[in-house]
C-alpha cells in the first residue's frame, strides 16, 4: 500500500480536527498532547479493536514514510 492509500485508509478511520484526531466510530477525541497514550475510545465503539491504538503516531509514520 502507498502512502496514499494509506492516508485514504488513516483517513476513513480517524478525523483531524484542530489540534486533536477523533475516531469516525465513536467520535471521541485525543489532543496531540497525549499522542503517547492509547486512544480512549468509546466502550461501545465497534471499530477500537479494528483501528490502531495510537492514531498521531501512525499518522507521524506516514507522513514520515512519504517524506522519505
Amino acid at each position: 500500500m502507498d502512502g496514499n492509500q494509506r492516508m485514504i485508509a488513516w483517513s476513513a478511520e480517524w478525523a483531524l480536527i484542530g489540534g486533536v484526531v477523533a475516531c469516525t466510530g465513536c467520535m471521541q477525541s485525543q489532543p496531540i498532547s497525549k499522542a503517547e497514550e492509547p486512544f480512549p475510545h468509546d466502550p461501545s465503539c465497534a471499530g477500537k479493536d479494528e483501528v490502531a491504538s495510537k492514531p498521531w503516531a501512525e499518522l507521524h509514520q506516514i507522513l514520515d514514510e512519504e517524506r522519505g
